[in-house]
């Protein structure tokens, strides 16, 4: 689980000195994909006044992509270069996913790391994060919403509404349902590794590493890295409200406690709305895309402004972030 820091580019406008540097927030990038996504969390972060710097972990294949590099550069994004992880073969055959998403845990040099997922928006300030309590080897994290709203065919059979935490949770005040071994649904042990606050230590990350080569469940694991997590912090993770880590079809399914003003981070799982400019305003889950569109305006703003000074950052803009959004 090696990884190297690289600080590329310049300071924030804020000033490097702004940081904490004990603390960081961090997300995965696999391929061009999803850097916008990255781009409009990393603002909506600043937006919000965070004191902590987002460094985005990447894998090897990443780094070799020269024009991608020098894409986080010219976005001020320090990277983590991270090696490849993935569990012992069995029988021969490697199960995939994205087992990268727990190096974090080996990042000992930080007393505190939040792993967020870069097709999230933040809307409001998150810091409280940072400094909330997390029992010596425990996670803090959201449920999993399984009320599986489209009822996708390759989803457990029992994610149904009357099993989801969500249902059990404070429709008022939005505080989620307890995890009770032996009493709570088997669904309410589950998480979403959209957010995850974690204190590193080298005892757990090398117990994820063997859990990961070891338990009998990996090869079935749908969900690879969040389901893994479930599984070793089983009785050891807290759950936050729905509002850290707000999946948007919630906004539907759970619409008795869902509240807009109440939402800190909001996750695009499923389509993402890079991929089309196009969606329905009347549909209350499409027409959480138009708080994305308009803070991805504020980025292409902020960008083309400095690259009317800079031909290297117009470039960029042309070659690795204007492929991957929706242009109609």
């Amino acid at each position: 689980m090696a990884a190297t820091t690289t600080a590329m580019g310049p300071a924030m406008s804020d000033g490097e000195g702004w940081y904490d540097p004990t603390k960081i927030w961090t997300t995965l990038l696999t391929n061009r994909g999803y850097f916008a996504g990255l781009l409009v969390l990393n603002h909506s972060l600043r937006k919000h006044r965070s004191r902590y710097r987002l460094k985005v972990m990447v894998t090897r294949d990443v780094e070799r992509d020269e024009d991608f590099m020098r894409a986080f550069a010219a976005a001020g994004i320090p990277t983590i270069v991270i090696d490849k992880i993935e569990p012992a073969p069995r029988d021969g055959k490697v199960y995939k996913g994205t087992w990268e998403k727990l190096a974090p845990w080996g990042f000992t040099e930080y007393e505190r790391v939040v792993l967020l997922d870069s097709d999230q928006i933040i809307l409001q300030n998150i810091d409280d994060m940072m400094t909330m309590d997390i029992p010596e080897g425990w996670i803090v994290s959201t449920h999993a919403c399984t009320c599986n709203p489209r009822k996708l065919p390759h989803y457990s059979k029992d994610w149904i509404p009357e099993n989801c935490a969500y249902t059990a949770a404070n429709q008022e005040t939005g505080e989620p349902a307890p995890i009770v071994e032996g009493s709570s649904p088997e669904n309410h042990h589950l998480l979403n590794s959209g957010t995850v606050a974690l204190r590193p230590s080298r005892e757990q990350a090398d117990a994820l590493m063997r859990a990961l080569d070891e338990h009998p469940g990996v090869p079935y694991m749908r969900f690879s890295d969040q389901d893994l997590l479930a599984a070793v912090y089983r009785g050891r993770w807290r759950p936050l409200p729905y509002a850290y880590n707000a999946l948007k079809p919630m906004r539907a399914c759970h619409a008795r406690l869902w509240r807009d003003e109440d939402v800190k981070i909001l996750h695009y799982i499923l389509d993402k709305p890079w991929q089309s400019r196009a969606f329905d305003q009347a549909d209350p889950v499409q027409a959480m895309h138009r708080l994305w569109w308009d803070e991805f305006a504020e980025v292409e703003r902020e960008w083309r402004e400095d690259a009317a000074d800079d031909p290297e950052k117009a470039r960029l803009w042309e070659d690795v972030v204007k492929p991957v959004v929706a242009q109609e």
